[in-house]
């Protein structure tokens, strides 16, 4: 378990951070003689209330499938449904912190064939009192491993689930032991929020619930859901809770229609902690002129890339991707639209990493070309990428006009500037570029980047999707040759295997986000050979060699990793931003309400942590 007041291992990267004040003091005079105030000193009590608002409410009420796999679902239920590891969470040396809510422990005992035993927690019960054991476990690797006939499943992620070949309970269900039939080193990121296994059996995997249920989210956590009614869902302590008891009573949250809402509701105290999905210079303005509040900017887990359709049916050639990346001034994006808010934001180096995680490895400052030697009738997609020391990608961060055009020409095509590009019988070069409005950096930098293609030549139409799904689908369809969307990353690299393949099934489909329709062996064979690599440090090498597969082929440009901001009250104590994991209220156990210190004052101050 994370202790109270430390910030999870995966935040390594650049923060504006205001540090929390453990003594409030009043001004004092400066006139010798002149009256003084004494200054007030703070203390967190337990038993307190506590008000949160943010602007992505809840999808679903099971996160563990499509409709249910969103921000606003997994941040909700963090703070309601076990895990045996805290999701997406690893310690300062890189290794998944264990839940001991949830598990004594969980070992490693075997490696041929690979097997997994978990000691539960023997006081683990659900909230209505059934013990939480193996047929929880059993319950959602049946339900995630996909379907028999290649069938589509309506699941998240079949990862990791597939490669399971059993799940056994013993000692009454406490010692579950999960055996695979395919090694997966990730396996620590399995049976994630779990669900009751005896409810879920009879509203069925994926019921219809447009928001967290409290009848189907039984509580395995610290919180239980009391109420959903509008925008407002009421978190109260869990009456079964065998753990240490949380620090607040009761956590509301509200949810926004926007972020000036946010910071309405902070100045007026409605909220004492707010977390908007986007930042903007009003909001940051402000908070940071509330003199009781607080705010932490941190990079997030999501990277902004333009992915490129790939396939087969894609009017767009490997030589054709190159010279649309060679176009794109990646460097004047991120200094436009991300370093006013968080000036430590580099243009992205990688489609596996995101800046600030173990393994990111920064672009070198300067970056080489070299010009292309393709000719008109065939598509040689010849390299400008190096692939340095640890990892280093180099690629340029600045257009690269000269190669752009040379590759152009190569493929067939014309222009006369500022004249747009076309074929040798007139045709123009139609380029349909999908933005995930849903998305507000994605929003953001579409306008810019398109004016960039265009002045390169490119016809760039815009089209807008509501959401990274609907955008990648599009792309999918080839109904469009770009998107602009968010790629989630996680401190779990086999995730790759949803990107960029067809390993997971077709897009969309049982995890899928293989949105650019690519499917290099090369590729597939490097990420499925390091999601079998029980040694990280060998892992690593393979998904460094698999990125810069990626960067050869073209199947996406990196932009920038998008900020993520936190605001709240002075007057609450122990916050843990998680900028890069929607964990924030697994962490609400340890907030706690802050009052002046008094000798008249009976409620019992908290222990130091």
């Amino acid at each position: 378990m994370t202790p109270r007041g430390r910030r999870p291992g995966w935040w390594r990267g650049v923060c504006l951070f205001v540090p929390l004040l453990a003594v409030l003091a009043a001004a004092t005079s400066g006139a010798s003689g002149a009256p003084t105030t004494t200054p007030v000193t703070y203390i967190g009590v337990a038993g307190g209330s506590i008000s949160f608002g943010t602007t992505e409410g809840p999808t679903g009420c099971n996160p563990n499938t499509p409709v249910g796999d969103s921000p606003g679902t997994q941040l909700v239920l963090d703070a309601v449904l076990p895990s045996p590891y805290i999701p997406d969470v690893v310690d300062q040396s890189g290794s998944p912190e264990q839940n001991p809510n949830l598990i004594v422990q969980a070992e490693l005992v075997s490696t041929k064939p690979e097997t997994i035993v978990y000691t539960l927690n023997p006081h683990a019960v659900w909230s209505d009192g059934v013990p939480i054991t193996a047929k929880d476990f059993r319950y959602a690797w049946a339900q995630q491993r996909g379907a028999a006939d290649g069938t589509a499943n309506a699941v998240a992620s079949i990862a990791g689930y597939r490669d399971i070949k059993s799940v056994k309970g013993s000692d009454k269900g406490r010692t579950v032991t999960v055996v695979f039939r395919t090694p997966f080193a990730d396996w620590e990121m399995l049976f994630a929020n779990l669900l009751p296994a005896h409810i879920m059996e009879k509203v069925g995997w994926n019921p219809a619930c447009a928001t967290v249920n409290p009848a189907i989210d039984l509580s395995g956590g610290p919180y239980q859901i009391s109420k959903v009614s509008g925008q407002t869902i009421t978190l109260v302590g869990n009456p079964k809770w065998w753990g240490t008891p949380p620090n607040n009573r009761k956590i509301t949250v509200h949810i926004a229609s926007e972020t000036a809402q946010l910071a309405q509701w902070m100045r007026t105290g409605f909220v004492q902690v707010a977390l908007p999905n986007t930042v903007t210079p009003a909001f940051l303005d402000q908070m940071t002129s509330l003199p009781d509040v607080q705010s932490s900017v941190n990079p997030s887990a999501s990277v902004l890339q333009l992915e490129m359709a790939s396939g087969p049916a894609s009017i767009l050639t490997p030589d054709m991707r190159f010279a649309i990346a060679l176009s794109v001034d990646r460097q004047a994006l991120v200094t436009q639209q991300v370093n006013w808010a968080l000036p430590g934001v580099e243009v992205a180096s990688s489609h596996i990493y995101a800046q600030g995680q173990s393994g990111y490895h920064a672009a070198p400052l300067s970056t080489t070309t070299t010009v292309p030697s393709a000719t008109p009738t065939t598509s040689t997609s010849t390299s400008t990428t190096v692939i340095g020391a640890g990892g280093m990608v180099n690629f340029p961060t600045t257009p690269s006009l000269v190669q752009a055009n040379a590759l152009m020409v190569a493929s067939g095509y014309s222009r006369t500037a500022p004249g747009a590009w076309h074929s040798a019988f007139g045709a123009s070069l139609p380029i349909d570029l999908v933005v995930d409005e849903g998305d507000p950096w994605a929003a953001a930098t579409a306008s810019q980047l398109r004016a960039q293609l265009m002045s390169a030549g490119f016809a760039v139409t815009l089209s807008l999707a509501a959401t990274a799904t609907q955008a990648g689908e599009l792309l999918a369809d080839n109904q469009a040759e770009l998107a602009l969307l968010p790629l989630n990353t996680s401190p779990f690299l086999s995730q790759a295997l949803a990107w960029y393949s067809p390993l997971l099934g077709a897009p969309g489909q049982d995890g899928s986000q293989d949105w650019s329709d690519y499917d290099g062996d090369t590729y597939n064979d490097l990420v499925t050979q390091a999601s079998q690599q029980l040694s990280a440090t060998t892992a690593a090498v393979d998904y460094t060699e698999a990125d810069g597969q990626l960067w050869d082929d073209v199947v996406a440009l990196p932009l920038f990793v998008e900020p993520s901001v936190l605001v709240w009250s002075r007057k609450l104590g122990e916050m843990t931003p998680t900028p890069t994991s929607d964990t924030l209220l697994w962490y609400g156990q340890y907030w706690a309400v802050r009052v002046p210190e008094s000798t008249s004052n009976t409620t019992p101050s908290l222990p130091n942590p």
